[in-house]
């Protein structure tokens, strides 16, 4: 096993560990609510987990449809990146199209990354909630997303990938990115409630694309 192998293994291994201990640390159970039941609480969830991520079911993303669309290239782009990255263990090379039809998602998801950064940047309503995590987040997803781009045109660079990648999984636990934790969990918490109570989803429709 190559070095950057080894440290792309530790990354993962410390990343788990990391995102168990934080899951564990959320607390207790919190007790039973008193009310009855009014509607059901695996129908929030599902409501969380889908039709609440449309843009028209949430007015920034419904206001900000380019924005919105960036973000979803990009963290797709990124999650195809962690599986190739989880892939490049094994000694079998991707077929050469599948590389280069990566390289091309990869890029997509770069580019809107930056974008993305660039706006947050020149928007100053978006500069003056922004902190240098979230610019250094950003950059670090981008530079993973690179040397994928990088590794997937040139595979004597997948070394680059690995350590770029080993990198990642080491602070994602520690910082901005460990959302990708707490979004799954605080939207299952999110829909149970409000599935529950009858809120989520709404008795009535909610506005279409249109309003």
């Amino acid at each position: 096993m190559t070095l950057p192998s080894l440290a792309l293994l530790v990354g993962f291994a410390a990343a788990l560990a990391s995102f168990a201990v934080q899951r564990l640390r959320l607390g207790r159970r919190l007790a039973a609510p008193f009310a009855p039941p009014r509607a059901s609480a695996a129908a929030g969830v599902r409501y969380a987990f889908t039709t609440a991520f449309l843009p028209w079911a949430k007015e920034s993303a419904r206001k900000h449809l380019a924005s919105y669309l960036a973000g979803i290239v990009f963290h797709l782009a990124v999650f195809a990146a962690l599986g190739w990255l989880a892939l490049s263990l094994l000694p079998a090379a991707p077929p050469a199209a599948a590389a280069h039809a990566l390289a091309a998602v990869l890029a997509a998801g770069l580019a809107c990354g930056l974008g993305l950064l660039a706006k947050r940047r020149r928007n100053t309503t978006l500069r003056a909630v922004s902190t240098r995590e979230d610019l250094a987040a950003n950059l670090l997803v981008d530079a993973f997303l690179a040397a994928g781009i990088a590794a997937a045109l040139r595979p004597t660079l997948l070394p680059v990938f690995q350590v770029a990648g080993a990198a990642l999984l080491l602070y994602a636990p520690l910082g901005k990115l460990r959302h990708m934790l707490f979004l799954l969990t605080s939207r299952r918490y999110w829909g149970t409630y409000f599935g529950r109570r009858g809120v989520r989803p709404a008795p009535r429709p909610l506005a279409g694309p249109r309003g």
